[in-house]
């Protein structure tokens, strides 16, 4: 290190990180930067500080800087992936462990990290491959073990997540996360009894973070439900979803997502006073149009993609934000959906070339051999974008009924972002329920959509003719394989909370569930009850 340790700035401006005075820390180290801009201890102190200060750009330049110097800095590499990693830019994060790897393979957490990225990305089978390198390099690592026990649950290898999880439990009795996946298994291998007395235990004698105490709760919810306590089910789904409410507020509150409420609100006003029979068609499109698979999350979307995804001549994208950069760029800003009217054929190619363009990264090949089916159940409340850049796209809406759709987003533990958040209370899952299909609705009644409607509840009582109807639509022949459906849903990776009830034979006990939390619903029956008469669904 060309800067003295000794020197006084330096000195200053540790303290003054360590003292949390970030803005003191950082004016020293850019003015000892000034004078040693090639000094990498300078660089990634600062890059630290601005990280805390939450000036994530800044600190990335930095650290780029630093590879600059020196490209194959592991930990600055680590860093990088790290900051990518929580601002959410996956992709840019499992390259930059993917490097730190390449460089040296022996280091667990790396490992650790980039199997975490791997998961997030679909790709289970490289996440595997690097938790079983990351316990090979450290036997005793807990992160890893848990990780991998809890991958394992959810692709219904039960007895190896057992033993993981056994084995963190053993290296950190105080681990709730290892508590959490052995009670898993426990509710799926028919000793819920059992799983609910491990959790009440851990929750009243252990120190446990927040969210591992809400996933607590779900699971003794998810097991007092399949015993049929219905009132004390619903109290452990409640708690749970208070405690995740109380963590994420805050965050919410500030964030800017066209998931959000008051984006909606903005999506339905456009629409509804929208004249879009003026708007120019398009002569000329490049590009197939995928189909969409859209409804309203816990509407069996996750059961259909998978019967279909059963059928050789289709590739299913299950939940990928395939149309992000096209909802941040014609929906965030203000006053970006009037250029919707205005549209020419080549701007319209521009945003179908980069629907494309994210979904071949999402395929991990350049080009898929298949129709391609894209399920975001979310991006209903795309449906008017969808049909002025995808106007020949077809879509199939997934409908159930209203009161077990709300009651299940409800009982489900979701990665929590705008929308999701509004499923921790049942009055704002309603009433965003409300806001969903109300787009649906005015997109529907106003735009000549090619639009097929499937019922969960007829999937389930007369599923051969149902998908038949669905593949008709889509110009397919029926193939018997499509009734091996759950053979092929055990052997993909299912992000969404449905699947472990995907590859269950299929079954009656979720119609009508809400029966069961009736007394509990009542103050967001009367909301609903303009959808359960519209589709058509048994009054109260």
């Amino acid at each position: 290190m060309s800067v003295d340790p000794n020197d006084p700035q330096l000195c200053a401006a540790l303290d003054a990180y360590r003292r949390g005075d970030l803005n003191k820390a950082a004016k020293v180290f850019e003015s000892l930067l000034a004078d040693h801009p090639a000094e990498i201890f300078l660089l990634q102190n600062l890059a630290a500080v601005e990280v805390q200060r939450r000036n994530i750009d800044k600190a990335t330049i930095h650290l780029d800087n630093t590879l600059k110097i020196e490209p194959k800095n592991i930990e600055v590499l680590s860093q990088l992936g790290q900051i990518h990693k929580k601002t959410g830019r996956r992709i840019e994060a499992q390259q930059y462990y993917q490097k730190a790897v390449d460089l040296d393979p022996n280091i667990a957490e790396s490992q650790l990290h980039l199997g975490e990225l791997c998961l997030a990305h679909g790709d289970a089978e490289e996440a595997r491959a690097c938790f079983e390198k990351a316990i090979a390099i450290n036997p005793d690592f807990v992160d890893a073990l848990v990780k991998f026990a809890s991958l394992c649950e959810h692709e219904h290898r039960l007895e190896e997540s057992y033993s993981l999880a056994q084995r963190a439990a053993t290296l950190a009795p105080g681990d709730g996360r290892a508590a959490i996946t052995l009670t898993l298994i426990e509710v799926r291998t028919g000793k819920a009894r059992e799983a609910v007395q491990r959790l009440e235990h851990m929750l009243k004698t252990a120190s446990i973070a927040k969210l591992q105490a809400a996933h607590a709760h779900y699971v003794i919810g998810n097991a007092l439900h399949k015993q049929g306590d219905f009132d004390n089910a619903f109290a452990a789904y409640k708690a749970a979803n208070a405690t995740l409410h109380q963590v994420y507020e805050a965050r919410i509150a500030s964030m800017s997502s066209v998931l959000a409420p008051q984006s909606l609100q903005r999506l339905h006003e456009f629409f509804a006073a929208e004249d879009v029979s003026s708007w120019t068609k398009p002569q000329k499109t490049e590009g197939p149009a995928p189909v969409f698979l859209l409804g309203f999350p816990r509407s069996g979307t996750t059961l259909l993609d998978q019967i279909l995804s059963a059928h050789s001549s289709v590739v299913t994208l299950e939940e990928k934000e395939n149309m992000i950069d096209i909802r941040n760029e014609l929906v965030k800003p203000s006053g970006a959906l009037e250029k919707l009217r205005t549209m020419t054929d080549s701007e319209i190619n521009v945003y179908r070339k980069k629907y494309w363009m994210r979904a071949q990264e999402n395929f991990h090949v350049e080009s898929p051999n298949g129709l391609v089916i894209d399920k975001m159940p979310l991006n209903t409340i795309l449906l008017g974008l969808i049909y002025r850049l995808f106007p020949e796209a077809k879509v199939i809406f997934a409908l159930r009924d209203p009161r077990d759709v709300v009651l299940s987003c409800f009982q489900q533990r979701f990665g929590i972002n705008a929308a999701m958040f509004q499923f921790l209370r049942l009055e704002s899952a309603a009433a965003y329920y409300d806001q969903v299909m109300s787009i649906a609705e005015v997109c529907r009644t106003r735009m000549p959509l090619n639009l097929h409607i499937v019922r969960y509840e007829d999937v389930i009582g007369d599923m051969k003719t149902t998908i038949s109807g669905v593949l008709s639509f889509l110009e397919l022949e029926w193939q018997d394989g499509i009734l091996d459906y759950r053979g092929v849903a055990r052997n993909r990776w299912i992000s969404t909370p449905s699947a472990e009830q995907v590859i269950e034979p299929l079954h009656t006990a979720s119609i009508g569930k809400w029966r069961n939390y009736q007394s509990h619903l009542e103050p967001v029956l009367p909301m609903l009850e303009l959808w359960v008469k519209k589709y058509g669904y048994e009054a109260f």
